[in-house]
């Protein structure tokens, strides 16, 4: 772009997970820069972009969540065009992203989950959706169970994240931060996180394909619980939240799915 002047202001990207596989970039062209983004992820990450420009003009919009797909190189977030070759010209953006797709509203409301313990197994939902305890406005299940219980993958999916590091326990919210957990990306944009897992008691890796009732992990008593239990979410992650979502679950047997009533007992026998 001979004859103008380039300059580069408030670059900053925060994630919102762990793991660090998500970059924004941009190259120049003939007639002014292209935004690409880099996903190395197994979920689609959603960006959040804020630009500031300066005689420049966005074939996307200035301000707007874009959704990168999975495993993806070069993908382009918008082109950038020159308006005035002979005026200065500035380029800046901020951005947080995050796992999965910001804008999904529809899922499989009708998928049937297995109970996530081994067949022959029963356990008490010690609390259910919307629970006082530590539920409230949140659709989360808690099954009661010893540490070392043996955890089956409730439906298919790909691991996307897993923290097994932390041992500390404490029954107040400020001992969430030391949550242990494996967090599963299902094929119709939801994800569930598997949580409370004892220390090193991962036994997938991140990018393992999951089969429903597959053993992945030991329950534990890790982070902010008041006991021995499995802390079990279905979800859409957005930017900044969880929208945490109703489950039906085959019991007994396995004939029928069923919603899970808090303060019972639950058999699998499939």
């Amino acid at each position: 772009m001979k004859g103008t002047l380039l300059l580069i202001f408030c670059l900053f990207s925060m994630s919102m997970f762990s793991q660090d596989n998500f970059k924004l970039y941009y190259e120049e062209t003939e007639n002014g820069f292209k935004i690409l983004a880099d996903n190395d992820e197994y979920t689609p990450v959603s960006a959040k972009i804020d630009f500031r420009l300066e005689n420049l003009t966005s074939t996307n919009g200035s301000n707007k969540v874009f959704v990168v797909p999975a495993k993806t190189k070069r993908h382009t977030i918008t082109d950038l065009k020159v308006i005035d070759r002979k005026k200065r010209i500035k380029l800046g953006y901020e951005s947080i992203y995050n796992h999965g797709n910001h804008n999904q509203k529809k899922y499989d409301t009708g998928f049937k989950y297995y109970l996530p313990f081994k067949k022959g197994e029963e356990y008490w939902l010690s609390q259910g959706y919307n629970g006082a305890t530590s539920h409230q406005n949140e659709n989360a299940l808690d099954f009661k169970m010893p540490v070392g219980t043996k955890i089956y993958a409730a439906r298919d999916g790909v691991v996307v994240d897993i923290e097994e590091s932390f041992s500390k326990s404490c029954t107040s919210a400020e001992c969430a931060k030391y949550n242990n957990f494996i967090l599963i990306y299902h094929s119709d944009g939801t994800f569930a996180e598997y949580t409370h897992i004892k220390k090193n008691g991962a036994q997938v890796n991140i990018g393992d394909e999951i089969k429903i009732g597959q053993f992945i992990g030991y329950s534990g008593d890790v982070g902010w619980a008041t006991g021995p239990h499995l802390h079990f979410i279905v979800f859409f992650q957005r930017l900044k939240e969880r929208i945490t979502l109703k489950t039906k679950f085959l019991t007994g047997r396995g004939k029928q799915a069923i919603a899970l009533k808090e303060k019972e007992k639950y058999l699998r026998e499939y």
